[in-house]
């Protein structure tokens, strides 16, 4: 998958997918890219923009998760532990990014000694989904330890980023569209004319 904003995002995140950006450019055609970009995409996100997505899903009655128009598969974030409780071979979280609260899920398929640092107060990283049922919350793929203070602050950088990036994507592509509808209310609507004023 690909990252908005660049690659640089990924390696902020720790996060590793397949061959390098620039080799899968080159093999890949412009009308491949763009669906890419569209379907297949990562998106650093804040739990509040999460809870946006749902809200206007629930809204417009669509099966697809949007954000400012755009479907990515997976979704990034980083946020702080508030409580984790381990059952079986799973970590039930509450985590809190300052913009929201969030359930969380992982699913532990191997021993890590790292999933004992989980603990409150600590912060996470981690890659999924939104899931919206049996209750809301953050499916996890997967969660590590953030180490330094600073990789929150880039994870915020980068939401806003990615966020101004899609919502310019979006203005673009509905351009077309918002002069049609001008122009035909233009063309629909009988233009008022003010009455003769009658010669003295």
């Amino acid at each position: 998958p690909k990252m908005f904003g660049g690659s640089q995002l990924f390696a902020s995140q720790g996060i590793a997918f397949g061959d390098s950006p620039a080799k899968s450019a080159a093999a890949e055609t412009p009308s491949k890219r763009a669906r890419v970009d569209e379907k297949e995409s990562c998106l650093p996100v804040t739990i509040r923009a999460m809870e946006m997505a749902l809200s206007q899903r629930a809204s417009t009655g669509e099966d697809a998760l949007k954000f400012y128009g755009s479907e990515p598969s997976t979704l990034i974030l980083v946020a702080a532990v508030e409580s984790v409780v381990r059952q079986g071979a799973s970590l039930e979280m509450t985590l809190n990014d300052a913009t929201g609260r969030m359930k969380a899920r992982f699913f532990v398929t191997e021993a890590a000694a790292y999933l004992d640092r989980i603990v409150p107060g600590r912060y996470v990283s981690a890659f999924g989904s939104v899931r919206a049922a049996p209750v809301v919350h953050f499916a996890m793929n997967g969660v590590r330890i953030v180490e330094s203070a600073d990789e929150v602050s880039y994870h915020m950088i980068e939401v806003a980023h990615a966020a101004v990036r899609l919502r310019k994507d979006q203005n673009k592509a509905e351009a077309p569209k918002r002069a049609f509808e001008e122009a035909a209310e233009r063309f629909l609507t009988p233009e008022k004319l003010q009455p003769a004023v009658p010669s003295t």
